[in-house]
């Protein structure tokens, strides 16, 4: 389902209808285009505001920089590619100068992506089509204010490591505002509940998690998080950020220390007012940082992993990273065993999942699948083996190991013939294409598999065998 909609994380009834009946209606029978506002607040991004401002040309109605003391090239390059700049004087408050920049907007909807975020080209030409069919069913009396869309995190070669959603597209409405100094969220004024869509096929393109990168904005956050938890010791939810940025700092020690108080008080005390997310993140960072340790430190916190696992169960929350982690750690003290149980937990609960915090497994699934497959072939389990190793090449199918792991079994298996192998194979592997045609047979010279070497041979053609031999 591409788009529903929701309040207060319930199904709307009503997003049935616009689910179906929407998808029927082309943009050319709607009416006049939808005035969309890009905003964003920056500072020394010279490097991303190019990329952050080159996705909504020809797609909104106008673009808004809001400046917080640039002494690099920012202002220039944003000034040059025709946004109005304004300038903030920073005050430790995120939310100031967002709402800031709102006030600065004249479109009925905001985009409100960060400088190191921003969408794909065919993503940004949705942008408009979805907010008109938004329009249409708010005229049925369904009004939504923020569409929340996935948030794909990039690493530094530029491959998804993390997913989750983020609000980033909402009304332009005088009652509707961002709240909190840090890790800010749109809240309305006057406390009356909001709805929000989904739009599935609509994804933001995240850099700031990148190894690169990540450091600079924990050291800029941990000030003022440590302010707010000096201010107010009780707040669980800012204790979560602060280890979550000292961990992007590599600040293990203090990570884990700010993790564990959120623990503690969820063991002790319940949730409470704490969010859902912060809950999460304190859990599932904490295993993580653990997951990493080196192995003469790692094996001290074998007991007590497993004393926070059982009191995030009890939570009741589904959120599979921390099974994830979980495994990682016991695979890392040599419980083979249960940390294959834990993987294939972790993937159970994957399939559960419907929150919004971004998952770290869900960048490593081609990892999980790989360890499941390589444990099944040593158990002599070759149906699950190739079970495994089929869903990581359909993850990612040029892994030689991987690929290499499941010929290996269809070429000990006296009953499976090479071409119904070849068959299967075109399940992943585009065999028209030379570049898949020629890594499936590369991988088959290099263990031996004669018959399908044999088979992929028949299927070139003489170009195709021309170029082979000249190689």
């Amino acid at each position: 389902m591409p788009l529903y909609l929701r309040k207060h994380d319930v199904f709307d009834a009503r997003a049935k209808w616009f689910c179906t009946r929407s998808a029927c209606l082309g943009a050319g029978r709607m009416a006049r285009k939808v005035r969309i506002s890009q905003c964003m607040i920056v500072k020394n991004e010279e490097a991303n505001i190019r990329q952050a401002l080159s996705w909504g040309k020809g797609i909104v109605w106008e673009q808004i920089v809001v400046d917080t003391g640039s002494t690099d090239k920012t202002v220039e390059i944003a000034k040059e590619m025709g946004a109005k700049v304004f300038h903030f004087e920073w005050c430790d408050d995120f939310s100031a100068a967002k709402n800031y920049a709102i006030e600065q907007a004249s479109g009925e909807w905001i985009a409100f992506l960060d400088a190191d975020e921003y969408f794909s080209g065919e993503d940004a030409r949705k942008l408009p089509g979805i907010l008109k069919k938004i329009e249409l069913l708010s005229g049925k009396g369904s009004a939504v204010h923020i569409i929340r869309m996935p948030w794909l995190h990039l690493d530094d070669e530029g491959k998804v490591f993390s997913v989750g959603q983020q609000d980033r597209i909402f009304r332009n409405m005088k009652n509707f505002r961002f709240q909190g100094r840090i890790h800010e969220a749109l809240r309305m004024t006057d406390g009356k509940p909001f709805y929000y869509a989904l739009a599935e096929n609509l994804s933001i393109m995240h850099m700031g998690y990148r190894q690169s990168v990540c450091g600079d904005k924990g050291l800029r956050n941990i000030p003022l998080l440590e302010k707010e938890v000096e201010e107010n010791p009780e707040n669980y939810n800012a204790w979560s950020y602060l280890g979550e940025a000292h961990a992007g700092c590599n600040h293990t020690e203090e990570a884990l220390s700010c993790m564990e108080r959120v623990m503690g008080h969820v063991m002790e005390c319940g949730i409470g007012n704490i969010m859902e997310d912060r809950v999460n993140s304190a859990f599932s960072d904490w295993f993580s940082e653990v997951s990493y340790l080196p192995d003469d430190e790692i094996k001290k916190y074998e007991e007590r992993a497993r004393r926070y696992y059982d009191g995030f169960s009890r939570t009741g929350i589904v959120f599979p990273d921390v099974e994830f982690f979980m495994g990682r750690i016991l695979l890392r003290v040599e419980k083979q065993a249960e940390g294959i149980q834990f993987f294939e937990l972790a993937l159970n609960k994957l399939e559960q999942y419907k929150d919004s915090s971004s998952l770290t497994m869900a960048g490593k699934l081609d990892f999980v699948y790989n360890v499941l497959q390589a444990w099944y072939e040593g158990q002599g389990d070759a149906q699950k083996s190739v079970y495994y190793g089929t869903l990581s090449l359909r993850f990612n199918r040029y892994q030689e190991d991987t690929l290499s792991t499941l010929l290996q079994l269809f070429k000990n298996d006296a009953n499976t013939a090479a071409e119904q192998v070849v068959g299967f194979l075109k399940g992943m592997y585009q065999f028209e294409n030379l570049k898949d045609k020629l890594f499936v047979l590369k991988v088959a010279m290099k263990i031996g598999y004669e018959e399908l070497e044999e088979e992929i041979r028949r299927s070139m053609s003489e170009e195709e065998l021309a170029w082979l031999m000249s190689e």
